[in-house]
């Protein structure tokens, strides 16, 4: 959260949570090969993926699954290779949250540094990053990092009126959401999207007014295979 008062209160309802919705039962119809990420193939990697990334990267947790899914997910953002990035566990109202530090109003675009903060409890909706499969964790944080790559583009006063017409307007809100799917599937995280958004539809755990929120503001399962499918042909 930012420590300057005058962008506390934007920065604490800066939230993006990957969402997504529809019918759980749909017909999967998807026409190319893709990547399925398993969490026995990858758990040995940890040094492998500290050395490739340097200091670029922080991760704040113990947590060697979700370590590991951040590698994975960023290593589909080639563009993000040099832009320093943290992740830390904190209670928030959401899944996931991705957000500039508060100090990003002194600096350069291309000196800011970025935030993922995953929600280290279920408390708040039900949903809880620990009973992801590791391919949906991998394409939850990729979405986030969608979000990160769409910052990274605006200059400081372009950033500062996107958080305040996120915050303020329903509809920014629904088109940045659904932008963020699709970058994410754009880097060839579709399927780790849809294996998200089933389980999130499967849980009965999880509040009904986080699904209704998540229905309205992120891509539907059926778009989603749309969208990989396309994607397949580039």
């Amino acid at each position: 959260m930012f420590r300057y008062n005058n962008y506390i209160f934007l920065i604490f309802l800066f939230s993006f949570k990957m969402l997504f919705s529809q019918e759980p039962h749909l017909t999967i119809d998807i026409s190319c090969d893709t990547s399925h990420y398993e969490l026995n193939d990858y758990i040995d990697s940890l040094d492998y993926y500290k050395k490739k990334f340097g200091s670029n990267y922080k991760l704040h947790t113990k947590d060697e699954k979700l370590k590991l899914a951040f590698f994975v997910a960023v290593s589909h953002y080639p563009e993000l290779r040099n832009t320093k990035i943290s992740l830390h566990m904190k209670k928030i109202p959401s899944t996931m949250q991705a957000q500039p530090y508060s100090d990003f109003i002194f600096r350069k675009k291309g000196n800011r540094k970025y935030k993922v903060i995953v929600n280290k409890t279920s408390d708040v909706n039900g949903m809880y990053y620990k009973d992801l499969s590791f391919n949906s964790l991998v394409g939850w944080i990729g979405h986030e990092f969608a979000h990160i790559l769409d910052y990274s583009k605006m200059n400081n006063r372009d950033l500062i009126s996107f958080i305040a017409s996120y915050v303020f307007d329903k509809d920014k809100m629904k088109k940045t959401e659904r932008k963020a799917d699709k970058e994410t599937i754009k880097h060839g995280l579709g399927i780790q999207l849809l294996d998200g958004a089933n389980y999130f539809h499967r849980n009965k755990k999880i509040s009904r007014k986080y699904k209704e929120k998540k229905k309205e503001y992120y891509l539907s399962r059926e778009e989603i295979i749309n969208g990989i499918n396309n994607n397949c042909k580039h």
